[in-house]
This record gives C-alpha cells, structure tokens and sequence, in this order.
C-alpha cells in the first residue's frame, strides 16, 4: 500500500507554543509489516510511528489513501477540549496580564549588584578623591534629590529609585533612569555604620558637579564666610545650614576642609548648600580674595576682640568670618592677615563647638554691618 500526503503536519508540544511544518509528497511502502494497525519506519534519520484507523481485512479497493479520508482523521483534532492545552493557554494568559500590569518597568533600566555602575555608585558615596576625578557626587533622599534638580548648574547623571511616581518627575530631566527594590539601595549602604537606623533608602542619585566657574557672584560680597580644615561632616553640614539660612553670600572652602559633596553633609543640609556661590583655596589665595573684594577678614579665636569692637572699624566693607578647626583651631598662616575674634562666655567654659559658635557669630555680625 502507498500513502501519497499533500501535507502532513506534525505537531511538536512545549510548555509555551504547538508549532507545525508542512513537507510533500512523502510516499512508502507498507507491504505486508502492517500490524496491530501501525507500522515503524524511519525518516530523516528518525523514528516515525505512524498510526492508522484502518483494519487490516478492509475490503476496500483503494490502493492510494489521500489525507482527506475521514478515517485517516489526525489525532490532535479536539485538541482544544484537552486538559494540556488549556494548562498552556491558562499559563499563557498569565504571562500576558503580568505583562499588561508592568509594562511600565520596562521603560526603566534595570541594575545588578555586581554591576559596573553599581562599584561606580559605591566608590562615590565613599571617597572624595573619586568624586573630585569623575567630577561627580553621590546624593541619597527624594527631598535632596529634588532640591538638587531646582538649580539649573547641576545635571542628573543616575537616578535609582523604588518609585515610578518620583522616577517619572525626572525623564526630561536624566536618561539615566532605574527602577530598583529595597535590597538594591540598602546594599549600596551595606558598610555604613548608620545602615540599621537610617531609613531614607528610597531614592539615590549620581550628580555632575557644577563649574566652579558657574557658582561664583557678579553681585558685590558683604559677607564672606570661610572654612578652615573642618574636619566633621556633620559640624560642616550644620555651618552650611546657617550660612544658608543667614542669607551668606559667598564660602571660600579652604583645603583639607571637609568636601562639601559628602553624602553626609549633603543628608544635613538637603543639598541648600550649593545654592551659595562658593570657592576652594589656599590662605594666601583667601587673601587675595578679601582684597580684591573688599573685605575685612577676621578669626573666630578663644583670645581676640568682641564682635562689637571690630564693627565700629568697619565702614564701607565687607566681613570674612573664619572658622577654624574643631581641634587644634585656626591655622598660623591666617594670623598674618587676619583678626581674632571671640565671644564672651562664662569663666568655666573655654569653648564652643564650632557650629554653635559660627551661629552666634554670624548674627552678631549680620545685624552689625
């Protein structure tokens, strides 16, 4: 008997797709080695069974069967009555809704812990040199972020977040746009001491810093504030806080000082603190910029003047507030052009810490000039 077929599908099952091909014209000989109404023969190097409903005492005359003999029915007819197709279809739906319901992450980029930018995130939360080389900063908080995002000098480089709502706010703003978990921004705080009792890990971002160039005032300078060797983040975070809140007009950061794009500082102050022009410099540079801006540079000093006495040799001036190091005080080289200036205070008590005394005595001389 020879089997001519103008088509012959054969249906190959997975767990997501039922896929056919067609092939033509395939003819062989059964002879005699029909039993129990099939027969194995080979095919392309494989083993094909091929089933038939007929009985081998069919009187029928027909030597040719064609495919479209209704006893040669195809066993996938009703398939869709089966319980395997409707377990692929039910599975299928499902991967349809997820992907209807979040869709809208695909339009984030995603990021590993062991990735590139991840290491390049860590290394400038970290080190302050990193920052200065890649002339970027680490900032973490929605409030920071977005006080950061208001001052046109400043450009969004990265910004993670585990809110579609605060990431959306930012796509004209950055290209750059992550849609993270928890674990992803808690694990770029894995090694701080403040892990366990800081909550703000809903949001991070990588900040361009500004030209210098940019943060500098064409207005003229009254009131000058300058920072020596601070050496605490949290001390220059609460200084930085009053000078914005003091209406300061220009910060000379002197070397060693603290750098002011320390996450820490950036936590304290909500990144307010760049919105004060501000420069970095040596003494003699802080000098140069008191006299070309016509400023009297004074000291805060535990022996000095009260702030009333170095008022009334000023007029038609500016002031530059010093303050030096939490522990060892002013740097010599200051003193050969600088005044000293204290506070009174009560005989028992030497000193202040020096955010509490930068808030005094920048009130005293605000109200004085």
């Amino acid at each position: 008997m020879k089997i001519s077929a103008n088509i012959i599908r054969k249906y190959v099952g997975s767990n997501k797709y039922i896929c056919s091909f067609p092939f033509f014209d395939i003819h062989h000989k059964l002879g005699n080695s029909i039993k129990n109404n099939h027969s194995v023969f080979r095919f392309n190097d494989k083993i094909v069974t091929l089933y038939s409903t007929l009985n081998e005492n069919s009187k029928q005359n027909k030597d040719e069967l064609t495919s479209t003999d209704s006893s040669l029915n195809p066993h996938w007819i009703g398939i869709e009555q089966s319980e395997v197709y409707k377990k692929v279809v039910k599975e299928e739906q499902k991967k349809i809704d997820y992907i209807k319901k979040n869709g809208e992450n695909n339009e984030y980029l995603s990021i590993s812990k062991r990735s590139k930018l991840m290491k390049y995130i860590i290394r400038l939360r970290k080190k302050s040199n990193f920052r200065k080389k890649n002339n970027a900063f680490f900032v973490k908080g929605t409030k920071t972020i977005m006080n950061l995002s208001r001052d046109h000098n400043l450009n969004m480089e990265v910004v993670l977040s585990n809110s579609k709502t605060f990431l959306k706010y930012f796509k004209d703003k950055c290209n750059k746009l992550y849609y993270v978990n928890n674990d992803i921004l808690n694990y770029i705080f894995l090694d701080s001491l403040k892990f366990m009792k800081d909550k703000n890990y809903d949001s991070v971002a990588i900040v361009k810093m500004p030209n210098i160039e940019n943060t500098k005032t064409e207005k003229k300078i009254k009131f000058l504030l300058a920072l020596d060797r601070i050496r605490y983040a949290y001390n220059l975070g609460k200084i930085l806080n009053i000078a914005y809140s003091m209406n300061i007009d220009f910060i000379f950061y002197i070397h060693n000082t603290v750098d002011p794009y320390n996450h820490q500082v950036m936590d304290i102050t909500s990144g307010k603190h760049l919105f004060i022009p501000y420069s970095v410099g040596s003494y003699n540079e802080l000098n140069q910029f008191c006299e070309q801006n016509n400023l009297v540079p004074i000291v805060a000093h535990t022996n000095g003047m009260t702030p009333q006495s170095i008022l009334k040799n000023i007029t038609n001036q500016g002031v530059c507030l010093i303050l030096g190091n939490e522990s060892t005080g002013p740097h010599k080289d200051i003193f050969s052009f600088a005044k000293p200036v204290c506070l009174p205070m009560h005989e028992m008590t030497n000193s202040l810490n020096v955010s509490v005394a930068a808030g005094i005595l920048i009130h005293y001389l605000k109200n004085g000039l």
